[in-house]
C-alpha cells in the first residue's frame, strides 16, 4: 500500500473529473494504486433529515476490475429489488457525523440479496465510506473479491482518513451531473404525501414514516425495527396519525389516498 498522503495531481486530476464520466475512471486509479480492489459504486440515499423515510435510492456510478464487465444489470437488480435489504440501511437512516461501515456478505441475512447482487459477481465484502449532505446520504462503496484479502485494519484506517477529502468530491459529483438509475418511491406514500399536503395534516416526521410503512405493507413490528424504535412506540405513532387523519385502520389509510387520485 501506498503513503498515506493523496498526491496533489492525483487530487487535481479528481477535481478536474467531476461532472463528467472521467472520475470513476480517475477514482479508480487513485484507490486501486493503494488498496487491492474489485469494483467501486456510489450512490444517494434520498432521506431529508434522519428521522425521514428514505425514499429512493439514486445510483451514480460504478466501476469495475474489468472495465469491459458491465455493471448496469447489478445496479438495476438492486435499485429495483433489493435495496430495501441492503444492511447498510440501519447505519443510513440515523446517520449524523461521517462512517465508515464495513459489510462481508456471508453475513447478510437476504439469501436472495446477497446471491443474486454479490456472490454471483464473486464479491465477498465491501467498505462503505457514509456522508450525510444535501438531500440525503452520500455512499462510496470499494469491495474486494475471492482471492483478495479481507480489508486490514491499515487500509480501514486509511479509507477513514480518506472520508472527507472523497465524499465532498462524490457531493460536488452529484450536484453536477444526474444518477444513472433511480428507484421510486411507492405510488401509494406519494399519494398520501399529496393529500396531506392538500388537507393541511401536521404530522410529525415519525407519523409520516410509520405510515408510509403501513402503506407499503409492512406491519408495524417491522416498521418499528425499520425505524429503530420500539414496536409500542410505533403503535403510538400509529395511532396519533390515524386520529390527525380520521382514520381508523389500514384499510381506512389506503382508501383515505386513494381518495386523491
Amino acid at each position: 500500500m501506498g503513503g498515506d498522503a493523496l498526491p496533489l495531481d492525483a487530487a487535481a486530476a479528481l477535481v478536474a473529473s467531476l461532472g463528467s464520466r472521467e472520475l470513476p475512471e480517475r477514482l479508480w486509479d487513485v484507490l486501486s494504486a493503494r488498496l487491492p480492489l474489485c469494483h467501486l459504486s456510489a450512490a444517494r440515499f434520498n432521506q431529508p433529515h434522519p428521522e425521514a423515510v428514505i425514499a429512493s435510492v439514486d445510483w451514480l456510478f460504478a466501476r469495475n476490475i474489468n472495465p469491459a464487465h458491465d455493471t448496469g444489470e447489478v445496479a438495476q437488480r438492486y435499485v429495483e429489488r433489493y435495496w430495501r435489504e441492503d444492511p447498510l440501511l440501519s447505519h443510513i437512516k440515523p446517520l449524523q457525523d461521517p462512517q465508515l461501515v464495513l459489510i462481508r456478505h456471508n453475513d447478510i441475512p437476504a439469501e436472495d440479496y446477497a446471491q443474486d447482487v454479490f456472490r454471483n459477481e464473486l464479491v465477498t465484502e465491501e467498505c462503505n465510506l457514509l456522508v450525510r449532505g444535501e438531500g440525503g446520504v452520500y455512499v462510496l462503496a470499494v469491495y474486494r473479491m475471492a482471492g483478495q484479502p479481507s480489508f486490514s485494519l491499515e487500509e480501514l484506517s486509511l479509507l477513514r482518513r480518506w472520508v472527507p477529502l472523497l465524499l465532498a468530491l462524490l457531493m460536488q459529483h452529484a450536484r453536477l451531473t444526474v444518477s444513472t438509475r433511480r428507484s421510486e418511491l411507492p405510488s401509494l406514500p406519494r399519494l398520501f404525501d399529496k393529500r396531506v399536503a392538500t388537507d393541511g395534516v401536521k404530522l410529525s416526521p415519525r407519523e409520516r414514516a410509520i405510515c408510509h410503512y403501513l402503506l407499503q405493507g409492512w406491519s408495524a413490528p417491522k416498521a418499528a425495527h425499520a425505524m429503530g424504535v420500539r414496536e409500542s412506540s410505533s403503535k403510538t405513532y400509529v395511532d396519533r396519525a390515524f386520529v390527525k387523519l380520521g382514520v381508523r385502520s389500514k384499510a381506512e389509510l389506503f382508501d383515505w389516498c386513494l381518495r386523491c387520485a
